[in-house]
């Protein structure tokens, strides 16, 4: 759409700035860019302060590899590329040192719970509806620890940043019709694991 590229190209010229030593351009580069990336790591690492340091980490890497950027390609899925990169080295360090693979599974389930939970249960916010939240919360989570890695990142990756395939496909380095499967495998699981029918998960797949 002409406004996101038109805000594409505004943050490339800033990334340039940024390149240059303009600190001008890097504390607007920031502002435009904290929260939603912020928001697009915790779906990977489930605790505010490490989303916050890992973006912190991100725009250091930008900036730094600014010269690795390719104008045909498109900025978004290249920021995303290293967050991504980064948070998943965070969990598998994580993992590694701190929790049990089952255990790492859970935590990084977690900070997606509240977006699936929206998606997969459309009742409404009634009393008796809020008292399920926590069960729901705890199902959700379950079900998606038990998605595999790359199912769930295809899914996230299309449904909470709204990338487009092609960008998800070059972000896991695979085929769009791979990247398809995987999402249209994540809902279906998710549905199954849930009890939630599939047509209430279609809108993931639109587009």
């Amino acid at each position: 759409m002409a406004g996101e590229g038109e805000s594409m190209n505004v943050e490339e010229a800033l990334l340039r700035r940024c390149a240059r030593g303009d600190a001008a351009a890097y504390r607007e580069l920031v502002e435009r860019l904290e929260k939603p990336l912020i928001n697009f790591i915790l779906r990977f690492v489930g605790e505010p302060h490490v989303a916050e340091d890992l973006f912190q980490e991100t725009f250091v890497r930008v900036v730094k590899t600014l010269g690795d950027f390719k104008p045909e390609a498109s900025l978004s899925t290249w920021i995303h590329t290293i967050a991504r990169n980064l948070s998943l080295d965070w969990l598998k360090a994580k993992r590694r040192h701190r929790e049990t693979p089952l255990d790492a599974a859970t935590s990084e389930a977690k900070g997606r719970v509240l977006y699936f939970k929206d998606l997969l249960h459309s009742a409404s916010e009634s009393p008796d509806r809020r008292a399920e939240s926590t069960e729901d919360e705890r199902r959700v989570s379950a079900a998606l620890g038990a998605l595999s890695p790359l199912k769930r990142e295809a899914l996230v990756l299309r449904m909470y940043a709204g990338l487009q395939y092609s960008e998800i496909a070059r972000i896991q380095n695979a085929p769009v019709g791979t990247v398809k499967f995987r999402i249209h495998e994540a809902i279906r699981d998710l549905a199954g694991l849930l009890g939630v029918e599939d047509d209430r998960t279609s809108q993931a797949q639109g587009g």
